[in-house]
Protein backbone atom coordinates (compact mmCIF):
# COMPACT_ATOMS: atom_id res chain seq x y z
CA UNK A 1 0.00 0.00 0.00
CA UNK A 2 1.40 2.89 -1.05
CA UNK A 3 1.07 6.16 1.05
CA UNK A 4 -1.48 7.82 -1.55
CA UNK A 5 -3.34 4.81 -1.00
CA UNK A 6 -2.88 4.81 2.40
CA UNK A 7 -4.10 8.56 2.88
CA UNK A 8 -6.98 7.21 0.48
CA UNK A 9 -8.32 4.65 2.76
CA UNK A 10 -8.14 7.05 6.04
CA UNK A 11 -9.86 9.55 4.05
CA UNK A 12 -12.74 7.20 3.72
CA UNK A 13 -12.23 5.42 6.95
CA UNK A 14 -12.76 8.76 8.87
CA UNK A 15 -16.10 9.39 6.96
CA UNK A 16 -17.55 6.17 7.81
CA UNK A 17 -16.65 6.37 11.46
CA UNK A 18 -17.60 10.11 11.69
CA UNK A 19 -21.13 8.94 10.40
CA UNK A 20 -21.05 5.27 13.14
CA UNK A 21 -19.92 8.27 15.81
CA UNK A 22 -22.66 10.02 14.91
CA UNK A 23 -25.44 7.46 14.94
CA UNK A 24 -24.12 4.86 17.33
CA UNK A 25 -22.55 6.65 20.15
CA UNK A 26 -23.73 10.50 19.77
CA UNK A 27 -27.12 10.17 18.66
CA UNK A 28 -27.69 6.80 21.73
CA UNK A 29 -26.08 9.26 24.54
CA UNK A 30 -22.97 7.16 24.40
CA UNK A 31 -20.59 10.28 24.35
CA UNK A 32 -20.73 13.72 24.27
CA UNK A 33 -18.79 16.49 22.71
CA UNK A 34 -17.70 19.60 24.58
CA UNK A 35 -15.60 21.05 21.99
CA UNK A 36 -17.08 23.54 19.20
CA UNK A 37 -17.62 23.95 16.72
CA UNK A 38 -20.31 21.61 16.47
CA UNK A 39 -22.28 19.85 13.87
CA UNK A 40 -25.25 17.67 15.28
CA UNK A 41 -23.33 17.56 18.43
CA UNK A 42 -20.04 16.61 17.20
CA UNK A 43 -16.99 18.75 17.11
CA UNK A 44 -15.71 19.50 13.48
CA UNK A 45 -12.71 17.91 14.21
CA UNK A 46 -14.04 14.52 14.40
CA UNK A 47 -13.62 13.50 10.79
CA UNK A 48 -9.82 15.22 11.62
CA UNK A 49 -9.44 13.04 14.29
CA UNK A 50 -10.56 9.55 12.50
CA UNK A 51 -8.60 10.46 9.93
CA UNK A 52 -5.46 10.60 12.16
CA UNK A 53 -6.76 7.42 13.85
CA UNK A 54 -6.99 5.98 10.11
CA UNK A 55 -3.56 6.93 8.92
CA UNK A 56 -2.38 5.03 12.01
CA UNK A 57 -3.65 1.91 11.95
CA UNK A 58 -3.29 2.11 8.89
CA UNK A 59 0.51 2.44 8.85
CA UNK A 60 0.49 -0.27 11.65
CA UNK A 61 -1.02 -3.06 9.44
CA UNK A 62 1.04 -2.79 6.63
CA UNK A 63 3.39 -4.52 8.39
CA UNK A 64 1.03 -7.67 8.46
CA UNK A 65 0.41 -9.62 5.52
CA UNK A 66 -2.82 -11.80 5.60
CA UNK A 67 -2.65 -14.74 3.98
CA UNK A 68 -6.10 -14.18 2.11
CA UNK A 69 -6.33 -10.74 0.68
CA UNK A 70 -9.75 -10.51 -0.46
CA UNK A 71 -13.11 -9.31 -0.16
CA UNK A 72 -14.40 -12.09 1.44
CA UNK A 73 -12.18 -11.36 4.36
CA UNK A 74 -12.97 -7.40 4.43
CA UNK A 75 -16.51 -7.54 4.36
CA UNK A 76 -17.48 -9.05 6.92
CA UNK A 77 -14.72 -8.05 8.98
CA UNK A 78 -16.55 -4.75 8.86
CA UNK A 79 -19.91 -5.82 9.00
CA UNK A 80 -18.87 -7.10 12.58
CA UNK A 81 -17.20 -4.11 13.50
CA UNK A 82 -19.91 -1.75 12.55
CA UNK A 83 -21.97 -4.26 14.20
CA UNK A 84 -20.16 -4.22 17.41
CA UNK A 85 -20.16 -0.50 17.34
CA UNK A 86 -23.63 -0.23 16.82
CA UNK A 87 -23.87 -2.71 19.82
CA UNK A 88 -21.64 -0.55 21.87
CA UNK A 89 -24.23 2.38 21.56
CA UNK A 90 -27.36 0.51 22.24
CA UNK A 91 -25.85 -1.33 25.11
CA UNK A 92 -26.85 -0.37 28.95
CA UNK A 93 -23.55 0.48 30.72
CA UNK A 94 -23.86 -2.10 33.07
CA UNK A 95 -23.26 -4.91 30.59
CA UNK A 96 -19.43 -3.26 29.41
CA UNK A 97 -17.71 -5.87 31.10
CA UNK A 98 -19.34 -8.80 29.55
CA UNK A 99 -19.92 -7.05 26.13
CA UNK A 100 -15.86 -6.58 26.43
CA UNK A 101 -15.33 -10.34 27.25
CA UNK A 102 -17.81 -11.41 24.30
CA UNK A 103 -15.67 -9.01 21.87
CA UNK A 104 -12.70 -10.36 23.08
CA UNK A 105 -13.60 -14.16 22.85
CA UNK A 106 -14.66 -13.84 19.61
CA UNK A 107 -11.59 -11.98 18.33
CA UNK A 108 -9.73 -15.16 19.70
CA UNK A 109 -11.97 -17.23 17.55
CA UNK A 110 -11.19 -15.11 14.59
CA UNK A 111 -7.49 -15.07 15.42
CA UNK A 112 -7.59 -18.67 15.59
CA UNK A 113 -9.01 -18.91 11.98
CA UNK A 114 -5.87 -16.46 10.51
CA UNK A 115 -2.66 -17.92 9.73
CA UNK A 116 -0.98 -14.50 10.87
CA UNK A 117 -1.03 -15.16 14.41
CA UNK A 118 2.07 -13.43 15.94
CA UNK A 119 2.17 -10.54 13.85
CA UNK A 120 -1.74 -9.86 14.06
CA UNK A 121 -1.83 -10.20 17.48
CA UNK A 122 1.12 -7.54 18.08
CA UNK A 123 -0.62 -5.04 15.51
CA UNK A 124 -3.52 -5.43 17.09
CA UNK A 125 -2.63 -4.53 20.85
CA UNK A 126 -0.67 -2.03 19.78
CA UNK A 127 -3.87 -0.76 17.58
CA UNK A 128 -6.21 -1.38 20.58
CA UNK A 129 -3.59 0.26 23.39
CA UNK A 130 -3.03 2.88 21.15
CA UNK A 131 -6.82 3.61 20.38
CA UNK A 132 -7.54 3.19 23.88
CA UNK A 133 -4.81 5.55 24.77
CA UNK A 134 -5.49 7.85 22.72
CA UNK A 135 -9.13 8.30 23.03
CA UNK A 136 -8.19 8.46 26.95
CA UNK A 137 -6.49 11.37 26.30
CA UNK A 138 -8.73 13.20 24.19
CA UNK A 139 -11.48 12.72 26.81
CA UNK A 140 -8.95 14.23 29.29
CA UNK A 141 -8.15 16.51 27.18
CA UNK A 142 -12.08 17.72 27.23
CA UNK A 143 -13.03 16.85 23.84
CA UNK A 144 -15.41 14.72 24.99
CA UNK A 145 -17.01 11.90 27.50
CA UNK A 146 -18.42 8.59 27.78
CA UNK A 147 -21.24 8.84 29.47
CA UNK A 148 -20.31 6.00 31.51
CA UNK A 149 -16.76 4.87 31.51
CA UNK A 150 -15.43 2.63 33.51
CA UNK A 151 -11.75 2.66 33.34
CA UNK A 152 -9.27 5.98 32.07
CA UNK A 153 -12.45 7.47 30.66
CA UNK A 154 -13.60 4.62 28.68
CA UNK A 155 -15.32 1.68 28.72
CA UNK A 156 -14.51 -1.53 28.82
CA UNK A 157 -15.78 -2.33 25.48
CA UNK A 158 -13.40 -0.07 23.96
CA UNK A 159 -10.28 -2.12 23.64
CA UNK A 160 -11.99 -5.51 22.16
CA UNK A 161 -13.33 -3.39 19.31
CA UNK A 162 -10.33 -1.71 18.08
CA UNK A 163 -8.94 -5.53 18.11
CA UNK A 164 -11.67 -6.18 15.69
CA UNK A 165 -10.98 -2.87 14.08
CA UNK A 166 -7.23 -3.68 13.38
CA UNK A 167 -7.97 -6.85 11.37
CA UNK A 168 -10.03 -4.85 9.01
CA UNK A 169 -7.07 -2.65 8.67
CA UNK A 170 -4.92 -5.37 8.34
CA UNK A 171 -7.32 -7.14 5.62
CA UNK A 172 -8.08 -4.17 3.92
CA UNK A 173 -4.12 -2.97 3.57
CA UNK A 174 -3.75 -6.64 1.90
CA UNK A 175 -6.73 -6.31 -0.45
CA UNK A 176 -5.49 -2.36 -1.53
CA UNK A 177 -2.45 -4.24 -2.54
CA UNK A 178 -3.21 -7.17 -3.93
CA UNK A 179 -5.53 -4.96 -5.93
CA UNK A 180 -2.38 -2.61 -6.86
CA UNK A 181 -0.96 -5.99 -8.48
CA UNK A 182 -3.30 -7.44 -10.28
CA UNK A 183 -3.60 -4.23 -12.00
CA UNK A 184 0.29 -3.94 -12.56
CA UNK A 185 -0.34 -7.57 -14.39
CA UNK A 186 -3.28 -6.06 -16.13
CA UNK A 187 -0.85 -3.00 -17.43
CA UNK A 188 1.98 -5.48 -18.28
CA UNK A 189 -0.35 -8.18 -20.90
Amino acid sequence: MTDRQLVAVAGVFAVFLTACDQLFHVRTGTLVYHWGPQVWGQTVIVPVTFFVAGVAMLSVSRRVQPLEPHLRRVAPGLGLVTGAYLVSGLLDPELAAPYAIVLLALWGVRLGLRHERGIAVAAGLLIAVGGVLGESVLSALGEFDYTAPNVIGVPWWLFPLYLHGAFVAADVVALVRWQARVASFARRT
